[in-house]
């Protein structure tokens, strides 16, 4: 009888044990992507490969579409830009409207108020690169992303969580916009109950420790909540998200592919370094995603500085983490996109979905009026009345885990 990987008690996976056959499958997944056996870090690439369906994310959207209906509650989604694209092709949805589209067919299904993702991402990249500057500043090195709870699981087993940046994921930075800011502005008169739209299962358990997000729901929920929600998708009247977190730059929409959050943290860390926009020669060299590693030299005119992509614990295990400066780390191949929690694929089809998202991602950063963190006026205005000076004590307190 083949080996399994176990899931007693695991926040974000669970198995229907009528429909296992033990073959094996998960395990094999597990050794491949991530090479960690049965030491599960809740990436759930084996819920993508399972033959038989009867590996799933632990489901919550139930439980939102009683608040959905209960007019005691204040109900507010935030969407994920990797969330969006994975949506195109299962809603049917017009690639070039489809993220108004979206937004109309959130209002529809009843949520209150529908908030960017990116914008979370926005701060995350401000934070992280004034975090990069001060390591330059220390010499030391490397400084790993922090936005995939998976590679934080894994760092912390094996003693690497050190070089993991503090700054706060962009679901942890949502969080305090929706609970902490915006409600300084919008009278909330019920409880509010504040939902991620992911396409990833770990950040269910992300969320444990803090009391700013009330659930995370995967992009495949998303699809069954519409079902039961009986949403006759003609009749969706395409929407903007909500103002207060609303405006992201593309480069927090980037953050859902592979080199994504690398070249966002790129692009601000030139900008606070130089005082002027990285030179469009350097842009985008990371976003590349047929590769699960990838490693380029920057000239920031003062210095070089030598970064790194990967996607993986396995790929991870291969290189020498100390040859660069600043790696981006994100545990499932290709990066958000590819995320647990998105839409079931024929194996086949996963690596051309895969780059067919990322492709939709990168588009968005070519298309846009503003592609750096730094720039987007809501992004000044949470720091301006929220938080102070991006980087300072107060923004260190309220956006980064310590």
């Amino acid at each position: 009888m083949n080996e399994r990987v176990e899931f007693d008690k695991n926040p974000c996976i669970q198995r229907i044990e009528e429909k296992c056959t033990r073959c094996g499958l998960c395990k094999k997944t597990c050794e491949k992507v991530n090479n960690i056996g049965n030491d599960c870090i809740k990436c759930g690439q084996c819920i993508l490969t399972c033959p038989m369906g009867a590996l799933v994310p632990k489901y919550d959207y139930q439980q939102i579409l009683n608040y959905l209906n209960d007019t005691n509650y204040t109900v507010i989604i935030s969407m994920a830009p990797a969330a969006r694209v994975s949506l195109i092709n299962e809603l049917k949805l017009n690639p070039n409207n489809a993220t108004k589209e979206l937004v109309g067919i959130l209002r529809k299904v009843g949520f209150d108020y529908v908030y960017d993702v990116a914008v979370g991402a926005d701060l995350t990249t401000i934070e992280e690169s004034l975090e990069f500057i001060e390591r330059i500043k220390e010499n030391n090195f490397p400084l790993i992303t922090s936005c995939c709870p998976s590679w934080k699981k894994y760092a912390i087993k094996h003693d690497l969580d050190k070089y993991v940046s503090s700054t706060k994921s962009p679901i942890k930075m949502q969080g305090y916009i929706v609970k902490e800011y915006t409600s300084k502005f919008i009278n909330y008169s019920n409880k509010v109950i504040n939902v991620m739209l992911m396409p990833c299962i770990s950040k269910k358990e992300e969320i444990l420790d803090t009391d700013d997000i009330d659930f995370v729901i995967t992009t495949r929920e998303l699809i069954y909540l519409v079902n039961e929600s009986n949403i006759d998708l003609e009749t969706v009247i395409p929407s903007d998200f909500d103002k207060l977190a609303g405006n992201a730059s593309s480069s927090g929409i980037i953050f859902g592919t592979s080199g994504g959050v690398l070249e966002a943290v790129l692009r601000s860390a030139y900008y606070f370094i130089n005082n002027e926009d990285m030179p469009k020669n350097l842009l985008n060299k990371n976003l590349d995603n047929n590769s699960l590693f990838m490693e380029n030299t920057y000239d920031f005119k003062k210095f070089k500085i030598n970064v790194a992509k990967v996607s993986t614990m396995a790929e991870l295990q291969k290189i020498d983490i100390h040859k660069y400066h600043l790696i981006e780390v994100m545990a499932c191949p290709g990066g958000c996109i590819n995320g647990g929690g998105q839409p079931l694929n024929a194996n086949n089809e996963n690596d051309e979905k895969r780059l067919e998202k990322s492709k939709l991602l990168q588009d968005i950063d070519i298309n846009s009026s503003y592609n750096n963190s730094y720039s987007s006026s809501e992004v000044k205005d949470i720091y301006s009345y929220g938080i102070g000076i991006p980087g300072g004590k107060n923004s260190h307190k309220k956006l980064h885990d310590e």
